[in-house]
């Protein structure tokens, strides 16, 4: 894995600082930062804490010629950074969701395809070792036929980030592109992954609570797959604890799993017996991040194209759209 490519990390919330940090433990150390926002001392922060040098001003971005960009600014700026990065010829690590609509996203395609970027849409769970077992189960026929499968992810939004106001964070605010179905994209994306292109959706999406917030705070979703599968999803801003579980059934085998849970177990019908497949006791979240982070330079190493591309970020986005259809406040 080459580690003298020079990176630039585009906002520096939580998941922005996050992969500061992995690409430093990577010893990759050609790091800048760039934010639109003037913060001194932040700035003096990023710079003692990982020796980060924060830019506000996108030409003095452009003259240090950064080989990739990581964009984890908020959704609704998504594009306009992924633009600036094409512009600059710069490879494309994207936070989830691509983007909150679909302005600029035929001119993004063609700056990509034109160019040869490599472009990421970071879904991190596809690098979550659970989600890895799903998959190789699913692709080695062990489920046999899959019937449905449910999912779910909830969590009450203050509690996310309790040093910040959930008004003031992307998750909360409409103009910033948040909301839950884009903001707990992940689902909606490793269904697809999991189970194949979806042929009809339908959903409910509304604001229940009375949260001071302008978007949706629960959504429930039935997808019927192209294989024929019936996927429920349910997403919301409002458990506490938080939950986050698949069930998937086939006609030969069942998981229901509950991530962090300790197993993944598999129950077998034909002998009616129940057996664990993945142990993760002791399991890092912060492994699968690393995990992508790696697999993105090693991409760009090889001028590959990614598991998570754009064309799958569009899909899942205008999925996404769609279940958003006619949501109102």
């Amino acid at each position: 894995m080459r580690k003298d490519f020079t990176f630039c990390v585009v906002g520096r919330g939580s998941i922005g600082t996050r992969h500061i940090k992995n690409l430093k433990t990577l010893s990759c150390g050609n790091i800048i930062s760039f934010s639109e926002s003037s913060d001194q001392q932040k700035d003096k922060e990023y710079k003692a804490k990982y020796a980060v040098e924060t830019f506000h001003d996108i030409d003095e971005v452009r003259r240090r010629k950064p080989d990739a960009f990581i964009i984890a600014a908020p959704t609704s700026k998504h594009i306009e950074y992924a633009l600036i990065a094409a512009g600059m010829e710069s490879h494309i690590f994207m936070e989830k969701p691509v983007s909150h609509s679909i302005d600029g996203i035929d001119k993004l395609k063609k700056e990509v395809s034109d160019k040869q970027l490599v472009f990421f849409t970071a879904n991190n769970f596809r690098f979550h070792p659970v989600f890895i077992k799903l998959k190789e189960l699913i692709d080695r026929g062990e489920f046999g036929r899959i019937l449905f499968a449910r999912i779910q992810a909830g969590q009450y939004l203050p509690d996310w980030h309790p040093w910040e106001d959930y008004r003031q964070g992307y998750s909360g605010r409409r103009d910033l592109g948040g909301g839950v179905v884009l903001t707990l994209q992940h689902e909606i994306d490793y269904a697809y992954w999991l189970f194949g292109a979806f042929k009809h959706i339908k959903s409910h999406v509304k604001k229940i609570s009375d949260m001071e917030a302008d978007v949706e705070d629960i959504a429930s979703i039935i997808i019927e797959t192209e294989n024929g599968s019936l996927i429920e999803i349910h997403l919301d801003y409002l458990q506490r604890p938080a939950k986050r579980t698949i069930q998937i059934q086939g006609t030969k085998g069942s998981v229901d799993y509950r991530v962090g849970d300790r197993y993944l177990k598999f129950y077998h019908f034909e002998n009616q017996s129940e057996e664990a497949v993945l142990d993760i006791n002791g399991y890092d979240n912060n492994e699968m991040y690393m995990e992508e982070m790696k697999y993105f330079i090693n991409c760009i190493s090889g001028g590959k194209n990614t598991i998570s591309g754009l064309t799958d970020g569009i899909y899942v986005l205008n999925a996404c759209l769609e279940i958003k259809q006619g949501f109102k406040i």
